[in-house]
Protein backbone atom coordinates (compact mmCIF):
# COMPACT_ATOMS: atom_id res chain seq x y z
CA UNK A 1 0.00 0.00 0.00
CA UNK A 2 1.61 3.19 -1.09
CA UNK A 3 1.74 6.11 1.43
CA UNK A 4 -1.26 8.65 1.39
CA UNK A 5 0.80 11.03 0.62
CA UNK A 6 0.89 9.76 -2.80
CA UNK A 7 -2.28 9.18 -3.17
CA UNK A 8 -2.83 12.82 -2.72
CA UNK A 9 -0.31 13.92 -4.58
CA UNK A 10 -1.00 12.03 -7.37
CA UNK A 11 -4.71 13.01 -7.81
CA UNK A 12 -3.58 16.40 -7.15
CA UNK A 13 -0.85 16.36 -9.95
CA UNK A 14 -3.73 14.15 -12.72
CA UNK A 15 -6.28 17.62 -11.93
CA UNK A 16 -4.08 20.39 -12.25
CA UNK A 17 -2.16 18.29 -15.67
CA UNK A 18 -5.91 18.71 -16.76
CA UNK A 19 -6.83 21.95 -15.70
CA UNK A 20 -3.51 23.38 -17.35
CA UNK A 21 -5.23 23.81 -20.90
CA UNK A 22 -8.30 24.97 -19.00
CA UNK A 23 -5.75 27.89 -17.29
CA UNK A 24 -3.41 28.63 -20.95
CA UNK A 25 -7.05 29.46 -22.43
CA UNK A 26 -9.38 31.44 -20.05
CA UNK A 27 -8.32 33.80 -17.55
CA UNK A 28 -8.87 31.68 -14.16
CA UNK A 29 -9.26 33.87 -10.85
CA UNK A 30 -6.03 32.94 -8.69
CA UNK A 31 -7.94 30.96 -6.10
CA UNK A 32 -8.81 27.81 -8.57
CA UNK A 33 -5.49 26.20 -8.24
CA UNK A 34 -5.71 25.74 -4.60
CA UNK A 35 -8.40 24.31 -5.02
CA UNK A 36 -7.66 22.20 -7.73
CA UNK A 37 -4.78 20.88 -5.56
CA UNK A 38 -7.54 20.00 -2.45
CA UNK A 39 -9.82 18.62 -4.97
CA UNK A 40 -7.84 16.25 -6.65
CA UNK A 41 -5.56 15.21 -3.37
CA UNK A 42 -9.14 14.01 -1.77
CA UNK A 43 -9.92 12.18 -4.92
CA UNK A 44 -6.75 10.19 -5.21
CA UNK A 45 -7.34 8.96 -1.34
CA UNK A 46 -11.25 8.57 -2.07
CA UNK A 47 -10.62 4.63 -1.97
CA UNK A 48 -9.01 4.66 1.71
CA UNK A 49 -12.37 6.48 3.06
CA UNK A 50 -13.58 3.00 4.35
CA UNK A 51 -10.79 3.74 7.47
CA UNK A 52 -12.50 6.73 8.83
CA UNK A 53 -15.73 5.93 7.47
CA UNK A 54 -18.66 4.21 10.14
CA UNK A 55 -21.25 3.29 7.39
CA UNK A 56 -20.28 0.72 4.82
CA UNK A 57 -17.15 0.13 6.02
CA UNK A 58 -16.77 -3.75 4.94
CA UNK A 59 -18.33 -2.77 1.18
CA UNK A 60 -15.77 0.27 0.57
CA UNK A 61 -12.75 -2.23 1.68
CA UNK A 62 -14.20 -4.58 -0.59
CA UNK A 63 -14.06 -1.67 -3.31
CA UNK A 64 -10.69 -0.59 -2.53
CA UNK A 65 -9.23 -4.14 -3.71
CA UNK A 66 -10.38 -4.14 -6.88
CA UNK A 67 -9.42 -2.38 -9.97
CA UNK A 68 -12.43 -0.48 -10.51
CA UNK A 69 -10.05 2.09 -7.51
CA UNK A 70 -7.95 2.51 -10.23
CA UNK A 71 -10.24 5.49 -11.46
CA UNK A 72 -8.95 7.02 -8.39
CA UNK A 73 -5.71 8.31 -9.63
CA UNK A 74 -4.71 5.19 -9.93
CA UNK A 75 -5.28 3.82 -6.28
CA UNK A 76 -5.24 0.21 -7.04
CA UNK A 77 -2.11 -0.01 -9.32
CA UNK A 78 -0.69 2.57 -6.39
CA UNK A 79 -1.44 0.05 -3.67
CA UNK A 80 0.73 -2.91 -6.08
CA UNK A 81 3.05 -4.73 -4.24
CA UNK A 82 5.88 -3.29 -6.72
CA UNK A 83 5.31 0.06 -5.32
CA UNK A 84 5.12 -0.65 -1.62
CA UNK A 85 8.20 -2.23 -1.72
CA UNK A 86 9.66 1.25 -3.25
CA UNK A 87 7.98 3.24 -0.18
CA UNK A 88 10.56 6.32 -0.69
CA UNK A 89 11.25 6.01 -4.25
CA UNK A 90 7.08 6.26 -4.47
CA UNK A 91 6.89 9.41 -2.30
CA UNK A 92 10.11 11.45 -3.84
CA UNK A 93 8.69 10.22 -7.52
CA UNK A 94 4.91 11.80 -6.42
CA UNK A 95 7.04 14.93 -5.12
CA UNK A 96 8.02 15.25 -8.68
CA UNK A 97 5.24 14.70 -10.15
CA UNK A 98 3.08 17.26 -7.89
CA UNK A 99 6.53 20.07 -8.69
CA UNK A 100 6.36 19.20 -12.55
CA UNK A 101 2.13 19.65 -12.58
CA UNK A 102 2.29 22.89 -10.65
CA UNK A 103 5.42 23.93 -13.12
CA UNK A 104 2.75 22.84 -16.10
CA UNK A 105 0.18 24.60 -14.46
CA UNK A 106 1.86 27.94 -13.67
CA UNK A 107 3.02 28.34 -16.93
CA UNK A 108 0.16 27.66 -18.42
CA UNK A 109 -1.50 30.27 -16.57
CA UNK A 110 1.36 33.12 -16.96
CA UNK A 111 0.55 32.24 -21.34
CA UNK A 112 -3.09 33.37 -20.51
CA UNK A 113 -2.74 36.87 -20.55
CA UNK A 114 0.27 36.86 -23.33
CA UNK A 115 -2.60 35.35 -25.48
CA UNK A 116 -4.47 38.87 -24.70
CA UNK A 117 -7.11 36.81 -22.50
CA UNK A 118 -10.12 37.62 -25.36
CA UNK A 119 -10.57 33.38 -25.33
CA UNK A 120 -10.54 33.36 -28.86
CA UNK A 121 -7.87 31.51 -30.64
CA UNK A 122 -4.36 33.91 -31.65
CA UNK A 123 -3.47 34.18 -35.28
CA UNK A 124 -1.21 31.55 -35.97
CA UNK A 125 2.37 31.84 -36.28
CA UNK A 126 5.85 30.92 -35.68
CA UNK A 127 5.30 31.28 -32.15
CA UNK A 128 2.04 30.01 -31.57
CA UNK A 129 0.75 29.71 -28.32
CA UNK A 130 0.38 25.69 -28.15
CA UNK A 131 4.23 25.16 -29.26
CA UNK A 132 5.28 27.64 -27.05
CA UNK A 133 2.98 26.18 -24.30
CA UNK A 134 4.41 22.93 -24.96
CA UNK A 135 8.13 24.04 -25.06
CA UNK A 136 7.31 26.06 -21.64
CA UNK A 137 6.03 23.32 -20.09
CA UNK A 138 8.76 20.91 -20.77
CA UNK A 139 11.46 23.63 -19.99
CA UNK A 140 9.65 24.30 -16.41
CA UNK A 141 8.99 20.64 -15.76
CA UNK A 142 13.24 20.37 -16.09
CA UNK A 143 13.97 23.11 -14.12
CA UNK A 144 11.54 21.87 -11.38
CA UNK A 145 12.87 18.57 -11.37
CA UNK A 146 16.49 19.67 -11.62
CA UNK A 147 15.39 22.30 -8.58
CA UNK A 148 13.87 18.85 -6.59
CA UNK A 149 16.91 16.72 -7.16
CA UNK A 150 19.38 19.33 -5.88
CA UNK A 151 17.47 19.49 -2.90
CA UNK A 152 16.62 15.89 -2.41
Amino acid sequence: MAPAIVHFLVGASLVLLVAAPLAARYDLDGRWPLWLVVVGGIWGLGPDFYHVTPVYQAQLEAFHGTAWADLFAFHHTLDRPFVRVRYDASVFGAIALFLGAVSVYTIADVLEPWRGGTGEPARPTLASPSLLFLSAAILGGLVSLLVYAAIV
